[in-house]
């Protein structure tokens, strides 16, 4: 990804976008936005490789949601644009990625 001190970059990122830390390692962190009760639970986990960084962004789907669209809604799903299920929050999801992404140095997605 970029030489900039990426991990401090991502707790700030975390603060500023209500991403709550889920899991911490010294070589992945896990952070999670919203519970599932009123909106889908954006989840987003970035890994060092080792000599690059491995960003992961994707919106897990509420059972409930998913039992009442019987099961046309998977368990997660990616937050690029396109398609109709969980656009709304899948949206949300993209606009604070490409924040981060925008810190970082890098192409938004699309």
């Amino acid at each position: 990804m970029t030489a900039a001190p990426v991990w401090e970059i991502l707790e700030n990122w975390a603060q500023q976008t209500g991403y709550m830390p889920v899991s911490h390692g010294e070589t992945s962190r896990l952070y999670q936005r919203g519970t599932g009760f009123l909106l889908a639970p954006q989840k987003l986990q970035v890994t060092w490789m080792g000599n690059s960084y491995r960003l992961e962004a994707w919106v897990k789907g509420p059972l409930f949601n998913r039992i009442v669209l019987l099961g046309l809604m998977p368990a997660e799903m990616i937050i690029d644009s396109g398609g109709f299920l969980g656009s709304p929050v899948r949206k949300l999801a993209r606009g604070h990625v490409n924040m981060l992404l925008q810190a970082l140095g890098q192409p938004p997605i699309n």
